[in-house]
């Protein structure tokens, strides 16, 4: 644990982890069977095409892990803050290192932030089940149908996911 309390900083990763060019290839998960966790090394393209091909019951497991565990995306960028931090310190750029620690302190703050999403899915999740029953025995829900104008039900599908080129380093 770090002074600010985020789970996988300094102390807590093994450092190197690599940046998105050196990653291993990526990984096609198949929608049928269970979508497969990258390894925590993975760069974050792998964990988004797991979570956008995961199926219903597994989607809040695979965010906790790609996101707030301690090997997940939060850990390892609170982590590369404060190696930055301490590489301006030691070099007398005070003025970056103290943003760059103000910086890691909002990202704790999102950290927290972000352990509660699982939650508010399955929530989400588990009440829309009971939303659709309650219109299937509703009369006045089967009398009305569905109009052109409303929206259904059914999921929307999931867009494909986009990936972006990141900033390159000098």
């Amino acid at each position: 644990m770090s002074p600010r309390g985020v789970a996988g900083s300094r102390s807590g990763l093994v450092p190197g982890l690599g940046a998105v060019e050196d990653a291993a290839p990526l990984q096609r998960h198949p929608t049928t069977g269970p979508a497969a966790s990258p390894d925590s090394g993975a760069p974050a393209t792998d964990w988004n095409d797991c979570l956008a091909t995961a199926r219903t019951e597994e989607f809040t497991d695979l965010f906790h892990q790609a996101v707030t565990e301690d090997s997940g995306a939060v850990a390892r960028l609170h982590q590369m803050l404060e190696t930055a931090s301490e590489w301006c310190r030691t070099h007398g750029a005070r003025s970056s290192a103290s943003e760059l620690d103000a910086i890691a302190s909002r990202l704790t703050d999102l950290g927290e932030e972000l352990h509660l999403v699982p939650e508010n899915v399955d929530h989400e999740i588990c009440s829309r089940p009971h939303q659709a029953t309650a219109a299937r025995l509703s009369p006045a829900a089967s009398t009305r149908g569905t109009s052109p104008g409303q929206q259904s039900d059914a999921p929307a599908p999931v867009p494909p996911s986009v990936t972006r080129s990141l900033p390159r380093s000098r």
